[in-house]
């Protein structure tokens, strides 16, 4: 990002409002001037945003509690700890409780237990005073309540945990392995460990762990899936790197069924080219047997989403098959000071609507972006939402840039939303639908409060996409098109400049 200048250009303007049609409008284009006309379905509609107690530091994963009625997130760097907030009103999310946690330890995951009044949270240590392992909370349970949580028992790994899922139905929680052994005590940079770590809760006091799995390797993520009795790994690094399921029809003892290795496949070499690398994030279709994987590359070009066949077509769990790719709508190299992980996907989840596959992610700079998996074989970016809502008053996370900075996405059925998390502007609430995906002109899209005016801080919006390089959301121009999209910007700042 270019301060300089946009302090400059923004010191050319007043605070009056630029009138939204006096630039023209243009329609959705290709390469070359073509007018694109392949509809897309797809789209988010905001139902409430909260910025929570905002503490410094950032928020993190999100996750909604089976029943729809509350939604736990974690914090990365700070104080933050986690955050319960009651989703009773849709439209106004309030927080229930924020636990607080030391400056030296970072809950980057929460998970909801299948009993009501318990959650976990992960722990991973800032610096030599931090904590590593997982807290059970208690909110409601036995010990603690909705208002004053008590953590009433823990797992302890001083090298941290990452993230962890927990099981629909049994008292078993699994968690990442990375680069460590079992016990925790002794570092292991190959990564040659066994993957998943299962806990059984049943006293939640006293966590015990039950075994270790295979494969070896640093595992990312580990996903539950309620509908198939599997469980769904990300490896990212280390002696196995790639897609892992097991069979958890046992919750305590998983078999491994099948991989999907990145060993031997293409690294990524250009924007929209398929690539493997750094295997992040797994997560099932609900109803068919395809498997969506992300890859997160924080530098340089970045990781795109994958989907696998694993019974569709010709795929199977024992072997599955790639048959779709897609990056992030603006996806370019990740270069300079303020690009860290802007393009690069995260985490998601598929949802359907009247038969509609779509998938949601918290898809960082990109904000919450759908997809449309109509056809799994060609997945398209839809919609976006750029989740910068209260983003002048968030205290939020300097260490990673602008925002909009979203971590994740999940889609509860029993109430039919979805919830996303960005790292600096929190909590979202979102309706989605399989309508036709709106195509704006670039000046509808700016106007972000629909009242037919540019104001400055639309007007300063354009210059960031300008300075960027970026396209504008929602305006229907390729990924591959910017510059067209720089064009058409530097018209609304001309006009910007004139009409002063």
């Amino acid at each position: 990002m270019v301060e300089n200048t946009r302090r400059a250009f923004l010191k050319t303007l007043s605070a009056t409002a630029l009138a939204v049609g006096g630039v023209g409008k243009v329609g959705a284009q290709q390469s070359g001037g073509q007018e694109q006309v392949t509809a897309t379905s797809g789209v988010l509609e905001l139902e409430a945003h909260s910025l929570l107690s905002d503490p410094p530091g950032g928020f993190s994963e999100v996750d909604v509690r089976a029943d729809g009625q509350y939604t736990v997130m974690g914090s990365y760097l700070g104080e933050g700890g986690s955050f319960l907030a009651d989703l009773s009103d849709l439209s106004n999310p309030t927080e229930a409780h924020r636990l607080p946690s030391s400056a030296s330890t970072r809950n980057a995951d929460v998970k909801f237990d299948s009993r009501d009044g318990l959650y976990y949270r992960s722990q991973e240590p800032n610096d030599d005073q931090g904590m590593g392992g997982v807290e059970v909370v208690d909110y409601g349970h036995d010990a603690g309540s909705v208002s004053e949580p008590e953590v009433v028992g823990r797992v302890d790994r001083p090298s941290g945990v990452h993230n962890m899922d927990a099981h629909y139905s049994e008292p078993v929680l699994y968690l990442v392995n990375s680069r460590v052994d079992d016990m925790g005590d002794a570092e292991n940079p190959s990564g040659s460990a066994p993957g998943i770590t299962v806990v059984d809760t049943s006293d939640p006091a006293n966590p015990e762990r039950v075994t270790t799995v295979e494969p070896l390797g640093s595992n990312h993520d580990v996903v539950v899936d309620e509908n198939r009795d599997m469980l769904h790994s990300a490896f990212i690094a280390g002696e196995f790197v790639g897609y892992a399921v097991h069979d958890i029809s046992d919750p305590r003892s998983p078999e491994l069924v099948g991989t999907f290795d990145y060993k031997y496949r293409p690294n990524y070499s250009e924007v929209g080219e398929v690539g493997f690398e750094l295997c992040h994030y797994a997560h099932p279709d609900p109803e068919e047997d395809l498997v969506i994987v992300g890859d997160e590359k924080g530098t340089g070009l970045p990781g795109g989403k994958h989907v696998l066949d694993v019974g569709w077509q010709d795929g199977s769990f024992e072997d599955p098959v790639h048959v779709g790719f897609v990056h992030s709508p603006n996806a370019k190299s990740q270069d300079g000071e303020f690009a860290l992980y802007d393009w690069t996907t995260h985490n998601h989840e598929v949802v359907y609507k009247n038969g509609t596959r779509l998938l949601v992610d918290g898809g960082y700079h990109e904000g919450a972006v759908v997809y449309d998996l109509s056809d799994p074989t060609n997945p398209v970016a839809a919609h976006q939402y750029l989740t910068i809502d209260g983003a002048e008053e968030a205290q939020g996370a300097d260490w990673i840039g602008d925002p909009p900075m979203a971590w994740g996405a999940n889609y509860n059925d029993e109430r039919d939303f979805v919830a996303v998390s960005d790292l600096e502007t929190g909590l979202y609430v979102f309706r989605v639908s399989d309508e036709e995906s709106p195509v704006r002109t670039v000046e509808e899209q700016l106007d972000r409060d629909g009242d037919g005016e540019l104001t400055q801080a639309d007007v300063q919006r354009a210059i960031s996409y300008w300075e960027d390089g970026e396209t504008v959301p929602n305006t229907g121009v390729a990924g591959d098109n910017v510059e067209m999209t720089t064009d058409r910007l530097q018209q609304v700042l001309r006009s910007a400049r004139q009409s002063q």
